[in-house]
């Protein structure tokens, strides 16, 4: 399979700073509820993008940035925006347990793995991963259980929420296969799941219209 890599990934930061605009530019209309989602992807696309070229200019590892930044700030962060949309009491404590579980996973990482911030861990990823997918599947049960219903296409968290799920749940398998297949249909894979879920973002952003739910 004939693919470039290098485009691909060019494209993938193209994309992310025109959904990042669309987040900024008119945020008053976005709603601060989304607030932590925002800081969370904004991280998540800047530590890409500074990995990419400072990869590039020195040739150095980059793990530290994406353990650091990626797997511990990014996905705080989307924990704690789902506990901000909650409002069902005992969907409320279970996320606050699921914020919990997130800081012992951190802790238990940092016995078990040895220099853990610069080794990239995959089994932080996974559990960070089904933490999420909790997390959402509880944001999804309120939303269908709410008068939301009515307008998911102007409810942003909602199409936040499918664009995580397509992103994460289809990289778990390339990521557990990327020692078995190539290189190219490992990276055109991750792209194409970027584009989807990107594209579903940039469709939550256009159709937004926060101040209904207010």
């Amino acid at each position: 399979m004939n693919w470039n890599i290098e485009i691909g990934k060019q494209i993938s930061m193209i994309l992310s700073i025109i959904v990042i605009a669309l987040m900024i530019i008119p945020y008053k209309r976005i709603g601060k509820e989304n607030i932590s989602f925002i800081i969370g992807y904004l991280l998540f696309s800047l530590i890409d993008i500074f990995c990419y070229f400072y990869y590039k200019l020195t040739s150095l590892p980059t793990d530290v940035f994406y353990v650091i930044g990626f797997l511990m700030v990014v996905f705080f962060l989307y924990l704690l925006y789902y506990f901000q949309l909650l409002y069902i009491p005992i969907l409320k404590k279970i996320q606050a347990v699921i914020l919990a579980l997130f800081v012992l996973n951190i802790m238990v990482m940092f016995y078990k793995e040895e220099d853990l911030l610069h080794h990239f861990s995959f089994t932080m990823l996974y559990v960070d991963i089904l933490l999420l997918m909790f997390s959402i599947i509880l944001f999804l049960y309120q939303t269908f259980n709410s008068d939301k219903i009515l307008e998911l296409n102007n409810y942003l968290p909602f199409w936040v929420s499918v664009a995580l799920l397509i992103f994460f749940i289809g990289s778990i398998p390339i990521l557990y296969f990327r020692m078995t297949i190539s290189e190219n249909i490992y990276f055109f894979i991750l792209f194409m799941l970027n584009l989807i879920s990107n594209g579903i973002l940039l469709l939550g952003l256009i159709w937004n219209k926060q101040e209904r739910f207010k």
